[in-house]
């Protein structure tokens, strides 16, 4: 029975010993707290990639594999390619439902939209834009594009709404390859020919507002120079204007395609800039 008493008592002590261990480390070693503070504060942002017209989510399988695989969180909602002003709208509510920092990316007019989308919520803290369209106030992707030689007169097929008042345009499919997706495999272009998502005639002439998030959120562009839809001498003239960091790929205009990797390398340089700027303003 003495031992027995003794044994816990002896076992008591060592437990205040332990006790009083950790209390000292605790309060000695705060460079040990910080680190496992800080370790558990760092959040990776979500990635939100919004396609163009012409094309689906699944024109960013490439750089999707490659961000889940390096830990991030991504989505590629539907981009509904009805008017600019209600797209921008179903993008907002989508990203308003995702707790925590947000990298909004849009391709072609994927670009606009995250454009007049992004001014309405503080957690997007960076845009990256890929061979997309980037207006001003009371610019369309029309009007950007009046300086450039215009399409074929067949370029479009053109299918009417039934209750009239606009129409769906689709990219006339011997046009896809050659011109859309050149550099994209020919089988696989002729696919996504086929499975192609049409934008209203009314979107392409619709101008954009004057809150444009790309004034006061930090950008980011690659420019595929190889692009046939959008002239890569507009897309600079864009990504200057928005005082993007700019990247180059010898691409065609779904440059995230055949080029993932320069896609994925903008989006962790938006992800690195942003977080470096995030802690030197705590």
């Amino acid at each position: 029975m003495r031992n027995t008493i003794d044994m816990i008592a002896r076992t008591r002590s060592l437990s205040a010993l332990g006790a009083a261990v950790l209390s000292l480390l605790l309060a000695f070693s705060p460079t040990v707290a910080f680190a496992q503070t800080a370790s558990l504060g760092k959040e990776k942002p979500t990635v939100v990639l919004v396609h163009g017209a012409w094309a689906d989510g699944s024109s960013w399988n490439g750089v999707i594999s490659r961000l889940l695989k390096s830990g991030y969180t991504v989505y590629a909602p539907p981009n509904p390619l009805r008017g600019l002003a209600s797209d921008a709208a179903t993008i907002a509510t989508f990203v308003k439902s995702i707790a925590g920092p947000v990298i909004l990316v849009g391709h072609s007019y994927g670009g606009a939209v995250i454009s007049v989308a992004a001014p309405s919520d503080p957690n997007i803290k960076a845009l990256v834009y890929v061979d997309a369209f980037v207006p001003d106030e009371g610019e369309s992707p029309l009007s950007l594009l009046s300086a450039y030689p215009p399409p074929p007169k067949d370029f479009f097929t053109t299918v009417p709404f039934a209750a009239g008042g606009d129409a769906d345009l689709y990219l006339a499919q011997k046009y896809y390859g050659p011109v859309f997706a050149s550099d994209v495999p020919s089988a696989m272009a002729s696919v996504m020919a086929v499975s192609q998502r049409p934008l209203t005639g009314s979107a392409l002439n619709e101008k954009a507002p004057s809150a444009e998030g790309w004034k006061t959120i930090p950008s980011w562009y690659v420019i595929g120079d190889a692009d046939k839809i959008i002239p890569p001498a507009l897309q600079v003239k864009m990504a200057e204007r928005a005082k993007a960091h700019i990247t180059h790929v010898t691409g065609s205009h779904p440059s995230m395609i055949e080029h993932p990797e320069a896609t994925v390398a903008a989006i962790m340089a938006a992800d690195k800039a942003t977080q470096t700027k995030t802690a030197a303003t705590k």
